[in-house]
């Protein structure tokens, strides 16, 4: 379950931080890589969150390309969005990261309209 681990709440945090610093227009692709990869390492092992890593390794792959689709950025964003709602959402949500991960859904919705 997420948010059960420390690397997932330090992610979460690491991640809120950097968009919260940065203006959102700031958040490079590369930024965007290290994060994923973070939250790679932290939701590794985690089968209940196979859908959220697909979708993360899905943006990676976007964000690396030579021109990267923004229109396939914007929508994976928007799907990243509804799945980190869903998880704060859960009956089996608990704990104080649940209002970070709903501030962090807001954070990518925003972006994923903006990009």
């Amino acid at each position: 379950m997420m948010g059960s681990n420390i690397l997932e709440e330090g992610m979460l945090k690491d991640t809120l931080s950097t968009f919260r610093d940065n203006s959102q227009d700031a958040i490079s692709p590369a930024q965007g890589i290290m994060l994923i990869d973070g939250w790679l390492q932290a939701l590794q092992g985690d089968p209940n969150l196979d859908q959220l890593t697909d979708q993360l390794n899905e943006l990676r792959t976007a964000l690396q390309a030579a021109k990267p689709d923004e229109q396939a950025i914007r929508e994976l964003l928007l799907s990243l969005a509804d799945e980190t709602q869903e998880i704060a959402e859960a009956p089996n949500s608990e704990g104080t990261w649940t209002g970070g991960l709903e501030s962090l859904s807001k954070i990518l919705r925003n972006f994923g309209s903006k990009s």
